[in-house]
């Protein structure tokens, strides 16, 4: 039966609240009445379909009215003033292959930005209600040379010192190892190119800079996920979020003072994160790559694709169930084989097809990070790795096959491999003799001095080349 929903679409903004379809999920709480806790830098899809979400969980749910959101902009960008035009609510749609569930998030309270008003930013971070700053500000920006969020971070702090105000807790929620130390390290960093002498020593003595996991898959909504969000739920919403029912959060326990109840919304509060990492970082992140590379010359576009041809898609779980998996530490509370499973089941979902160009990007950083591990790990220890090989090689034989005329300004902004001019004379050498290559990429310095591995690597590289596949 179908269900009929307004014409037209009901516009989102907090007087239209009541008036939306029984379907969509809506704040239970006075989204005007909540205190500002938490704020948080860098307002993308990713920190509304996830941060936020948890957030709103404890308003909803009766827990607490003290950790809503105040966000700030790093950059400008069309979002916050669509977000500002219906009084910062927006949408989430849940997609599988049953029924998109839909739920307005009421959590976040304002949107600052540091490129328009710097001082409302500030501003936000100074008002003693603020005990928690979060951000998502790509991993890029901890190494690139962008200080503008650390050096907002810096001040706010150098203005609460200053005022008597304790200091927040400074938390990470982007996708890199150790988040917290390097955010540490960043916000220690700008305080030190502050003109108040002092305040680098108080942070790094006061401030705490909780590691993080996390881990949601948030794909760009496209135009027909706006139009089936109306059709199918009777709203109109100009900041929509689309994600996957799956969802992790895991938290260290260090905080600079109060911090919200997570525990009681389904995150894991823990002491040591780096057991959660690895399993995320080595099976998740790891299969994406995978996909990534070894679908590069199919013609399969998206992951879900991809994971249902039976070659490709069986490569990854041999990967993750053969040589991931035996290898990773036991994480508290997570039961690996169901993790696994988890990770398959979340590739190839249709609703989600994320596409195989996209998990490309920072291909020497990303290889570094996610494949590097384990595969180090299973030749040293004299493990299966096979299939890990393999994608290596794929990555290698890809970059080698660039050539300058696919390389224009949108080209290299879509790699964003930040060594690309260094690699691709290498790469296209490796066919022949990959070790210089293995000499320039970070990491790679215990593999490339054991000469049964290069090898290895050298008849991998052959076997790509000559359209080989991977096989148990």
């Amino acid at each position: 039966m179908q269900t009929t929903w307004p014409d037209p679409p009901i516009s989102l903004r907090r007087g239209t609240l009541p008036h939306l379809p029984a379907a969509v999920a809506r704040p239970s709480y006075d989204v005007r009445s909540l205190r500002a806790g938490v704020v948080h830098l860098g307002v993308g899809m990713f920190h509304r379909a996830h941060q936020a979400v948890y957030l709103d969980r404890i308003a909803d749910e009766g827990i607490s009215d003290r950790w809503g959101v105040v966000g700030i902009g790093v950059r400008r960008c069309r979002a916050r003033r669509e977000l500002l035009a219906q009084d910062c609510l927006y949408s989430v749609t849940e997609l599988s292959d049953d029924e998109p569930r839909v739920r307005v998030i009421g959590v976040l309270r304002d949107y600052a930005s540091v490129a328009e008003d710097r001082g409302r930013a500030l501003a936000a971070l100074v008002h003693p209600d603020a005990r928690l700053v979060t951000l998502t500000v790509t991993a890029p920006t901890y190494t690139g040379g962008e200080t503008a969020a650390f050096d907002l971070l810096a001040d706010a702090l150098d203005l609460r010192r200053r005022r008597g105000l304790p200091p927040f807790t400074v938390m990470s929620c982007d996708n890199l190892p150790a988040n917290g130390s390097a955010t540490r390290r960043c916000v220690v960093e700008a305080a030190g190119r502050h003109r108040s002498p002092g305040l680098a020593s108080w942070v790094a003595h006061h401030v705490a800079f909780p590691d993080t996991m996390v881990d949601r898959i948030t794909p760009t909504p496209t135009a027909a996920h706006r139009t089936r969000l109306r059709r199918h739920s009777g709203l109109d919403d100009r900041a929509p979020v689309m994600t996957e029912p799956s969802s992790h959060w895991v938290v260290q326990d260090c905080f600079s003072g109060e911090r919200p109840p997570l525990e009681e919304v389904g995150v894991h509060v823990v002491a040591d994160v780096g057991p959660h990492t690895a399993m995320k970082t080595r099976m998740l992140n790891a299969a994406h790559l995978a996909l990534g590379y070894l679908g590069a010359p199919t013609q399969h576009a998206t992951t879900d694709a991809a994971m249902a041809d039976p070659a490709l898609g069986g490569l990854v779980e041999q990967m993750l169930r053969l040589e991931v998996q035996p290898l990773l530490a036991p994480a508290a509370g997570v039961d690996p084989d169901a993790y696994r499973h988890e990770v398959l089941t979340r590739l190839g979902n249709p609703a989600i097809g994320d596409p195989l160009a996209r998990l490309r990007r920072r291909g020497s950083v990303r290889m570094r990070h996610y494949v590097l591990p384990s595969l180090e790990d299973a030749v040293l220890g004299g493990r299966p790795h096979r299939v890990l090989l393999s994608v290596l090689a794929a990555w290698v034989d890809h970059l080698s096959g660039l050539s300058e005329e696919d390389l224009g300004p949108a080209e290299r902004e879509a790699l964003c491999e930040p060594a690309l001019d260094a690699l691709l004379p290498l790469a296209r050498e490796a066919h022949a003799d990959v070790r210089p290559l293995l000499a320039a990429v970070e990491g790679f310095e215990r593999l490339r001095a054991r000469p049964a591995f290069v090898r290895d690597l050298q008849d991998e590289l052959a076997a790509v080349r000559g359209g080989a596949r991977a096989a148990s």
